[in-house]
């Protein structure tokens, strides 16, 4: 089974741990050797790809030269059906192994070049004795085989005894090192990329949030290069190859794997190794690397991109607790970059609402123009009918058109404040107004209007409440609201104003009241009130000439303003409007 066969090979040399933790192993082989009175003794290490690899062979060097480094899948079915149970461990004799386990031997094991034993049941080279070696969960974490008994002589319970009497505590101590390996190195790696991905400014955009997970990742996972691409990423070095390449890694995500690329061959766990393809080789050379690790991301069934990483030439293989890490960060690395389309979604439909707000606050403003052209006409013409000789009929009809212009004149005016007050682009210079000062004025000015109605009004204003605001809005704000209340409220009916500080949520503001006792609004329509151009369908309202854009006008002004707007109202009884506005426009909820 070789790669020339075209079979399942496993292109690696050592994958598993550091020269430190080899040593030790090393040591760990030799004593058991002497403890247990065998030439050979050779410990197998799992890794995290689920591979056992030898990683420690004492006492013969051509199966050391032959197996160090090599890896093996993951089975135990010879063991477990050819082997005696011996107290933990499993004596195969020769004369049980079928062809296809000595093909298997053959492939990933070594026999030594040494006689058979001519004692009375003495240790053939074919034999193996084999421990398995568990965790306290039960969990395999290794094999230990023994060779080439000292005695000639094939196992029995009693020298068995003997060897885990002798050298059982350093069963755990190969145990442990595995397992350490297994944990300790992916979760450095985690962490430290981990921490490297946190550096990286959150709410960028899919290809900012590439680029900056590239730069910060580099030192993390100590590798000679990082990029983190999309799927849409251009990478002139492997366009010949683009299909297949991805191909590759949408295959790996959905088999949750992931490619090292060398320059002979590239593998990956669950496949056969293939021929490096050209377009890697060149990848490779243009950034001057040895090897190459991609990792899929991806998310659910949907393959979102690659984590890329390259080695030197002269930097170590890559190892399966590296490979691990890189598996759990790109992880972290698919979440980040669905937020980042998510976030660039978001723009994009933040974009197309602002054009829309632009659009229908150009067309309102435009709207507005035009209908200025025509009611200045119209007043013009007004004026001269009104300079003619007096006549009843022409008089009355003098009037109908005034009073039309007037309303026209009217909405141009609430279209164009709509407008103003509606764009979040409009430049604003907030300044410190007199609320107290421009209610009572307010309230001034319309007091003949409700004295010509037949309305009591009353004002309660604290003195030199101040706001930070815009003067223009503020006006329009109190005038609206005194306007409304008098317009809908029928003779002998009362308007009340109050003006008067209050702290909400901790900060300082005002509160604006303006109740009256006037035909009220339906508890179905009060949440329409501050639609532009809603009107009640209730005919007492309809008989009061209105735009329907003074309360969304109102609506819009303290909303710029940072502060609140409610409204009750009892169906012939009268209506209360409460405007809450914070003292300082800068502070505001987020």
């Amino acid at each position: 089974m070789s790669e020339d066969s075209g079979a399942f090979v496993r292109p690696r040399g050592r994958a598993w741990g550091n020269d430190a933790q080899r040593a030790v192993l090393h040591a760990v082989a030799e004593d058991i050797a002497t403890r247990a009175a065998h030439k050979v003794v050779a410990i197998e290490a799992l890794r995290s790809d689920g591979y056992l690899e030898f990683v420690a062979i004492a006492g013969d060097d051509a199966a050391r030269d032959k197996m160090l480094g090599k890896a093996s899948p993951l089975e135990l079915n010879h063991i477990h059906h050819l082997g005696d149970e011996m107290a933990g461990w499993r004596h195969i004799p020769s004369e049980r192994l079928d062809g296809e386990t000595r093909a298997w031997l053959d492939e990933y094991g070594h026999k030594p070049d040494v006689p058979a034993s001519d004692l009375p049941d003495g240790w053939d080279p074919d034999d193996q004795l084999v421990r398995m070696l568990l965790n306290e969960d039960g969990e395999l974490r290794g094999m230990l085989y023994l060779d080439e008994p000292l005695s000639g002589l094939r196992p029995t319970p009693e020298s068995v005894a003997e060897i885990n009497a002798g050298a059982g505590v350093l069963f755990e101590a190969v145990i442990s090192i595995v397992e350490r390996e297994l944990y300790g190195e992916q979760v450095r790696m985690v962490t430290q990329a981990r921490r490297a991905i946190e550096s990286v400014r959150p709410g960028l955009g899919e290809e900012e949030l590439l680029a900056a997970l590239s730069e910060a990742m580099v030192d993390a996972m100590d590798v000679a290069t990082v990029d983190v691409i999309s799927e849409s990423t251009v990478i002139a070095e492997l366009e010949a190859d683009r299909g297949e390449v991805t191909e590759l890694m949408r295959r790996q995500w959905r088999r949750r794997g992931h490619v090292v690329v060398e320059r002979q061959r590239t593998w990956s766990m669950q496949e056969e190794s293939i021929e490096t393809p050209p377009s890697l080789t060149r990848l490779l050379d243009t950034h001057g690397l040895g090897s190459g690790l991609l990792v899929p991301i991806g998310a659910g069934d949907d393959y979102l991109g690659t984590l890329a990483m390259g080695r030197a030439p002269d930097a170590p293989r890559w190892i399966a607790s590296e490979i691990m890490a890189a598996s759990v960060v790109a992880s972290d690395i698919a979440r980040m970059l669905l937020e980042a389309r998510l976030v660039e979604r978001e723009r994009a439909l933040n974009a197309e609402l602002r054009a829309t707000n632009d659009y229908r606050r150009d067309m309102v403003m435009t709207l507005a123009h035009e209908l200025r052209n025509p009611v200045s006409v119209l007043w013009t013409n007004l004026e001269l009918l009104s300079l003619e000789p007096d006549d009843d009929e022409r008089d009355e009809s003098v009037q109908a058109m005034d009073r039309a212009a007037r309303r026209i004149e009217d909405m141009i005016e609430d279209l164009m404040a709509l407008a103003t007050v509606s764009d979040p682009e409009r430049p604003t210079s907030p300044a410190p107004v007199d609320l107290s000062a421009l209610v009572g004025e307010s309230c001034q000015f319309l007091a003949p209007t409700a004295a010509l109605g037949g309305l009591e009004m009353h004002a309660d204003v604290t003195e030199g409440l101040v706001v930070e605001g815009e003067l223009a809005g503020l006006q329009r704000l109190v005038t609206n609201l005194l306007s409304n209340a008098l317009k809908y409220t029928a003779a002998g009916g009362r308007v009340d104003v109050r003006l008067a500080p209050e702290v909400v949520d901790g900060r300082d503001g005002v509160r604006l009241t303006c109740a009256d006792t006037g035909i009220g609004i339906a508890a179905a329509e009060l949440g329409d009130v501050f639609t532009p151009f809603f009107r009640s369908a209730r005919p007492e309202a309809r008989r009061r000439p209105g735009t329907g854009l003074g309360l969304a006008i109102t609506e819009r002004v303290v909303t710029g303003h940072h502060g609140t707007v409610e409204v009750e109202s009892v169906l012939g009884e009268g209506t209360t409007f409460a405007v809450w506005l914070p003292a300082e426009a800068g502070r505001r909820e987020r």
